[in-house]
């Protein structure tokens, strides 16, 4: 479903803007306590599910600085967050929280890492926000309504689906990584190119900026498409789920004129 208008808004409407006023002011602090651990020019690199699925101090301190914004102002909300996982609540609000996508590129001193974080509630994600440490832009959303830093201009549509650059995301273990690269073997030939930025929330940036016209991602947590869900739509964009014919889930994002076809051309892949 598309709602929203492409063009970004300064002030908040309605009563899902007090949510992306928080959203926003949590990956503000996010993003503030990543810069704060990349200033002190040493931090801690660890493997998770795999050698590739890296966790660092930013991180960390990160999901810190996200929670204490969450927990000051909604106390009573759930969260979950992909380092401290499950935080209990009673509101019906849920929140999720990737306090940096990308670690990898983060990692490797690459910008594209992101500070992601969404508001849930009964299954409709209704407001988020993203902000990137390295260059401090963002976006966000919330009543169907779409702000962000000067760049931010909606979802922008190709005049057909040869003429458009996808944005591709791929999952952690190394198997249903080739998979995922097997399931583009019919997309590839019909777009004008695809791109791996590596952070799913560094994507659903490319999308509202107009440097992307769709983003699939394989494979990924409830955390790294939560924001995408609230802050397409509002971007006049449109979001899909699938399942491709080797059993991949699989997400979908961006142009409403070109996302059915790429979703057919994915799952038969």
């Amino acid at each position: 479903m598309t709602c929203g208008d492409a063009q970004p808004r300064p002030t908040s409407a309605g009563p899902d803007g007090g949510l992306r006023d928080t959203a926003v002011e949590a990956v503000r602090a996010g993003a503030l306590a990543v810069r704060d651990v990349l200033a002190g020019g040493r931090f801690d690199v660890r493997g998770k599910s795999a050698s590739h699925d890296l966790v660092t101090d930013a991180d960390r301190a990160s999901e810190r600085a996200v929670l204490a914004v969450l927990r000051n102002q909604r106390p009573d909300d759930a969260v979950l967050a992909e380092e401290s996982g499950v935080h209990e609540g009673r509101s019906g609000v849920r929140w999720l929280v990737d306090p940096l996508d990308g670690t990898t590129n983060f990692v490797h001193g690459r910008r594209d890492h992101a500070v992601s974080v969404a508001a849930e509630i009964g299954g409709d994600f209704i407001a988020a926000a993203i902000h990137r440490p390295s260059d401090g832009e963002w976006a966000a959303a919330g009543s169907g309504d779409l702000i962000g830093s000067a760049d931010v201009v909606g979802i922008t549509a190709p005049p057909d689906l040869r003429r458009a650059l996808v944005g591709v995301g791929f999952p952690y273990d190394l198997e249903l990584r080739m998979q995922a690269l097997s399931s583009l073997g019919r997309l590839i030939p019909a777009i004008r190119d695809f791109r791996r930025i590596g952070s799913a929330a560094c994507d659903t940036l490319a999308l509202v900026q107009g440097r992307l016209h769709v983003f699939v991602g394989f494979g990924l947590a409830e955390w790294d498409t939560a924001a995408a869900r609230a802050i397409v739509p509002a971007a006049g964009g449109v979001c899909a789920d699938l399942t491709t014919a080797r059993g991949l889930t699989a997400f979908v994002a961006g142009a409403d004129s070109v996302v059915d076809a790429v979703v057919r051309l994915v799952r038969e892949g």
